[in-house]
């Protein structure tokens, strides 16, 4: 019998084998588009949600960080006006760094060591944690474990007998609700809770006679007009009260910000009088009775409109010191941008949760689309594999071995999953800016994390390509196991 000896096959270079895939896509291209076609979409629509989410982080950050500057007037009218309540000084305490002005400030009032100063906002962070916790409870479970206490309450119920075995017996009974203080800090917790509350009312005290010290100082004085003047001698007088308000930077915001509330609360007041209402209501053509504070600030953004409305006010007899129509444009449009960060805290309050901060319905719209996208392409390839049986096994029987077969239908996914992955990339990155500025407007236009973003485009390129790899594994590997001659039987 003759003896058969099969000699050693040739593997080709890897340069060799993409420029066959290569020649392989550009005979197929239309079938190759159509895939493409599908990861492109996958792609996008990942992108998109991806753009959207990192915006929206980055606009809530932003927002909140300018609500607070916006509203710093306010909060230091309410620290001038009120000592606060023993929670409001659990919450600075827990939420605030140890370096913050808030801090060295509650220091100074309690005039604490810093040792004493650390454990009281550690014990602040643990309380801070119950109550949130109890925060967090829906009526029926919250009524059952602590009946109707709330806020310090909570630990003073706590401490009874009667209230720690209703507490115990509810979340022993209540299986989904977790309380994660261990047992021996919440009892820890509970000791220290008559020193602790001794020490937040000692804060509140010292709080009281700085407010009283500011007030014989200010007497009949309107507080926010005291405020404008902030940047000089009054800034002085709440200093020497105890508060930390810093002079160079604190200061000259607060005076800004507390002349244009006064600004701002004189034009409203000046809607009162008949001449200004009557100009609104010639420029809307309407009643001046249905003429509203709403109106006034639209057509105030015209600095045309802003110099007659001035004129209605002198007629009037109204005081406009320190008011020009470029004040009163000025004053239009921060009111317009502060309306626009509202909304822009409205529309970004969920921003950040579930994964990759996308939310629980975008994450599982995420997954859904993957898996759409990865069953269009491996039946795609399961397509490409049927068409060319013919040309497999052509490449069969000139020597080409299973894993060159599997290997070519691999690198044509991959090319296909690399253009695919990049259109849909540019093209969600681009659908989601446009969508996210048209609900924020242009004034958050500096508030967009470019790095993140074409980060984010590089990892859906990467994603896609992984995924149309994957895809094709199966195909591939179908391709590669077909015989020469059942091949050739097809046509």
């Amino acid at each position: 019998m003759k003896e058969i000896k099969i000699a050693e096959q040739p593997w080709l270079s890897l340069h060799r084998t993409i420029r066959i895939t290569v020649d392989g896509i550009r005979y197929r291209l239309f079938r190759a588009s159509v895939t493409v076609a599908v990861i492109v979409v996958a792609v996008a629509f990942l992108m998109n949600i991806l753009s959207e989410s990192l915006i929206k982080r980055s606009v809530a950050a932003n927002t909140r960080e300018r609500i607070q500057n916006a509203r710093l007037i306010y909060a230091w009218s309410a620290k001038l006006t009120s000592p606060g309540s023993l929670e409001s000084v659990v919450a600075d305490l827990a939420n605030n760094p140890p370096e913050s002005a808030i801090i060295q400030e509650i220091q100074g009032f309690g005039d604490f060591s810093d040792r004493e100063m650390t454990e009281l906002r550690q014990q602040a962070a643990e309380i801070a944690f119950v109550f949130s916790f109890f925060n967090g409870l829906d009526y029926a479970k919250r009524r059952s474990m602590i009946h109707t206490a709330t806020g310090m309450g909570i630990l003073n119920r706590l401490r009874t007998p009667a209230g720690r075995e209703q507490f115990e017996t509810a979340l022993a009974r209540i299986k989904s609700v977790h309380f994660d203080l261990p047992e021996e800090k919440l009892d820890a917790l509970l000791e220290a809770t008559p020193a602790v509350t001794v020490q937040l009312n000692k804060i509140l005290t010292a709080r009281g006679r700085a407010i009283a010290e500011i007030n014989r100082e200010v007497k009949n004085k309107d507080l926010l007009a005291c405020l404008a003047e902030a940047d000089h001698r009054f800034g002085d007088v709440i200093r020497q009260a105890g508060f930390v308000f810093d002079s160079e930077k604190l200061a000259p915001i607060i005076a800004v910000q507390a002349q244009r509330l006064i600004d701002t609360l004189h034009l409203e007041k000046s809607m009162e009088e008949r001449p200004c209402r009557q100009l609104i209501a010639q420029q809307a053509n309407i009643l001046p009775a249905d003429v509203n504070v709403i109106m006034m600030w639209d057509y105030l953004d015209s600095g045309r409109f802003a110099d007659r409305y001035l004129e209605r006010m002198t007629s009037a007899g109204l005081d406009v010191t320190g008011l020009d129509a470029e004040r009163l444009v000025s004053l239009a449009r921060g009111r317009k941008e502060n309306t626009a960060l509202n909304k822009a805290a409205r529309l970004t309050v969920d921003a950040g949760r579930g994964f990759m901060g996308l939310g629980e319905r975008l994450t599982w719209l995420l997954f859904v689309s993957m898996l759409v996208c990865g069953i269009g392409i491996t039946n795609a390839m399961m397509m490409s594999v049927t068409e060319r049986f013919n040309e497999i096994a052509t490449l069969k029987c000139l020597g080409a071995l299973d894993g060159f077969i599997m290997l070519m239908f691999v690198l044509e996914s991959c090319f296909m999953g690399l253009v695919g992955g990049a259109i849909g990339a540019l093209l969600g990155a681009i659908i989601g800016l446009g969508r996210v500025m048209a609900a924020f407007g242009v004034n958050f236009f500096s508030a967009i994390p470019v790095g993140d973003i074409l980060l984010g485009m590089v990892v859906s390129v990467i994603l896609g390509t992984l995924l149309a790899a994957v895809a094709a594994v199966v195909p591939s590997y179908k391709a590669a196991r077909l015989a020469p001659m059942e091949a050739m039987r097809v046509e």
